[in-house]
């Protein structure tokens, strides 16, 4: 079959008189390129504002389940009761997530330092908030406190130096650093910790054990922000523009 459809197509002259057929566009692959990166923007803004509920829904859950369990049982205001060590754990969190991406990813320069910051910033706010030498009676609890706090002063001061030296580098893309996900979910966190110092000195004309609890509350909203930039991406890479052939 196939040799007689063969020896057929020479006894066909209408087909050999047609020529070789081209098929030419008008257009080039990097003419779509504009309408494929307002789209990729109009995408990052559908997911911006999917995540701005969603963090504020998570703040307004969090407020909720607190007030309810100070309702419930106002000592878990005190010192290393309930509140305070759910904001100790969410640091903790925070402060592993953030080394451990810094050191198992191909992030480097910038990026990881931005992470190793926010890490060691979480760590120390984590000492803070939670009295290790008062989880227990013995002395190594006490020790144990001590022992972290140095370790975590040291590896503070050698990133201080590390970045010292890159000076020119941060302010050149401060731009970049500020508008990373991870950075701009840091910025409210801080300014939440903020809002609560007021209520820590009772600057406020309200009861005492109140005045605490939006103290507590701030606060632990801020240690989640803290837990959530620890899942967030970092500085974005600049879209490369490859010139496609035509087709």
């Amino acid at each position: 079959m196939k040799n007689t459809l063969k020896s057929s197509l020479p006894q066909m002259p209408l087909l050999q008189s047609f020529q070789k057929l081209e098929l030419l566009s008008p257009y080039h692959l990097s003419d779509f390129q504009p309408f494929s990166l307002e789209l990729m923007s109009y995408t990052n803004h559908i997911r911006a504002i999917a995540l701005t509920f969603f963090i504020v829904g998570l703040l307004a859950i969090s407020s909720t389940l607190s007030f309810e369990a100070w309702q419930f049982n106002p000592g878990i205001i005190k010192e290393n009761a309930l509140l305070e060590l759910a904001q100790g754990g969410f640091l903790l969190l925070a402060a592993l997530l953030q080394g451990w991406r810094a050191f198992n990813t191909h992030d480097s320069g910038l990026k990881r330092d931005i992470r190793l910051g926010i890490a060691l910033f979480a760590l120390a706010l984590f000492l803070r908030e939670v009295d290790i030498d008062k989880l227990g009676s013995s002395t190594a609890w006490d020790a144990l406190e001590k022992i972290l706090r140095v370790i975590t002063l040291l590896m503070i001061l050698g990133f201080a130096l590390h970045m010292s030296r890159r000076i020119k580098s941060v302010t050149r893309n401060l731009g970049k650093i500020l508008l990373s996900p991870t950075v701009m979910l840091t910025i409210p966190a801080c300014a939440l910790y903020a809002f609560g110092l007021p209520f820590d000195r009772e600057l406020f004309n309200i009861d005492k054990g109140l005045s605490q609890w939006f103290e507590e509350t701030f606060e632990l909203n801020a240690c989640l922000l803290f837990f959530c930039a620890s899942l967030m991406g970092n500085i974005k890479t600049d879209v490369v523009k490859i010139q496609a052939p035509s087709f």
